[in-house]
């Protein structure tokens, strides 16, 4: 995700600024196929862990299959509706919206192939079989990188022309359908812990439905609400320009980039914590969860440090343009200061999540998106004019107030029934 905003970045700062608002919104919709990641790796894990391999295989096929079909309802409704989200909802227009709407678009075609990518490395990560997520993904995102390249510029020996910002989304959405197939290899290969069944993906039961549903909506419902509220300072940022919005386009891939390094802990915990639960062992659960969280800090105040000494070097990777630029060097001191409190954030969250904790999560969450991203931050911009760094500064908020919620209930030790 780094290096496609580099790559639009130095292509034009309306490739960025709309290219990103198009991945924007593709996040927010796969924060609803997180709910299928989330509903079947939490009782998968306890299945492992209590020996009962067949029926982890099932809750697989399921939530495969379910990820399949939505991701075929979503592809439609935003064929329909693309024009309307990006030029009245986030209020874009000229280049901006004209790259936002083309990267959607190609992305839209490949959706359905994009979510069972998504659902299943994700659900084969938080299980345990993080090595083989990691070669699916290590391909498709080479094979992203380098297709953005190509596609973005062009190639006049190839006979490909220059696509800007829908050249990106082209690269990302044939390196996610190659991914999958490799995936599959490892499925029906034997090589992973759960396996990829047809007959129980082709005849799901509805009460494996509803069981995925039931552990997903509570456990993914915080982020979904996080992401509508990033989607709505999308919408203030947008209006401020577009100078703030590519700005805003390079803290926020770094972010994502960034956090894929505590998600990787987060899964990580998240299976140990769910093995030794369904195993009964719950004080070993914690102890584990405790030494990922110190490694985590540890990871993340060495990130934030190289983010502040190398600000400079990093926002001329993106962009030409000196406003930009500018904008960047006030902005990349409060992104290093992140790193602390959501290297934490993170891991607590997928500690609470392997006990069943998961409606606390939601509720909890929702009221600091609403309060924090929604409330301050349109404060903070119209009414205040302190403009992009402000929006930032309150997202650092956000994380500590979650920290300190999280680390109340940790004390409780909860363990709910899955």
């Amino acid at each position: 995700m780094v290096f496609e905003g580099i790559i639009l970045g130095r292509f034009s700062s309306a490739a960025l600024a709309g290219g990103g608002m198009g991945l924007s919104l593709l996040f927010f919709l796969f924060t609803v196929f997180l709910t299928f990641v989330i509903g079947a790796a939490v009782p998968i894990t306890r299945h492992l862990g209590a020996g009962e391999k067949r029926k982890a295989d099932h809750l697989f096929s399921v939530a495969m299959v379910i990820s399949l079909l939505v991701g075929i309802v979503f592809a439609v409704l935003s064929l329909i509706l693309r024009n309307f989200i990006f030029g009245t909802v986030f209020g874009a227009s000229g280049k901006v919206e004209a790259a936002a709407t083309g990267y959607f678009t190609i992305l839209t075609f490949f959706m359905p192939l994009i979510a069972l990518n998504f659902t299943g490395t994700g659900i084969l990560r938080a299980t345990g079989d993080a090595t083989a997520a990691m070669k699916v993904n290590l391909t498709a995102n080479l094979l992203h990188a380098c297709g953005a390249i190509l596609f973005v510029y062009g190639s006049d020996k190839l006979g490909i022309p220059s696509l800007g910002a829908p050249g990106a989304a082209l690269a990302l959405g044939i390196a996610q359908t190659v991914g999958f197939v490799i995936q599959l290899r490892m499925l029906f290969g034997k090589r992973t812990r759960i396996r990829l069944r047809i007959p129980d993906a082709i005849r799901p039961k509805f009460l494996e439905l509803k069981r995925i549903l039931n552990v997903g909506i509570p456990a993914t419902l915080e982020q979904l609400i996080w992401m509508g509220g990033q989607l709505v300072l999308l919408a203030y940022i947008a209006r401020l320009g577009e100078t703030e919005l590519a700005a805003h386009q390079i803290i926020l891939r770094l972010t994502q980039t960034l956090g894929v390094v505590y998600q990787g802990y987060a899964f990580g915990n998240m299976a140990l914590c769910g093995h030794h639960i369904g195993a009964g062992d719950e004080a070993r659960a914690a102890h584990i969860s405790k030494k990922i969280r110190y490694l985590s800090l540890l990871t993340g105040c060495v990130l934030g440090i190289l983010v502040y000494t190398f600000d400079d070097a990093i926002i001329r990777l993106f962009t030409f343009d000196g406003a930009v630029i500018s904008l960047s060097l006030i902005l990349f001191p409060i992104l290093a200061l992140q790193q602390i409190p959501k290297s934490l954030t993170m891991i607590t969250a997928s500690e609470l999540r392997a006990r069943g904790d998961l409606v606390f999560i939601a509720v909890t969450g929702g009221i600091f998106v609403a309060l924090n991203e929604v409330i301050l931050s349109w404060v903070a911009v119209f009414v205040l004019k302190w403009g992009l760094p402000a929006v930032w500064a309150i997202m650092v908020f956000d994380e500590l107030c979650r920290l300190a919620v999280h680390f109340h209930r940790l004390e409780r030790g909860v363990v709910k029934t899955v």
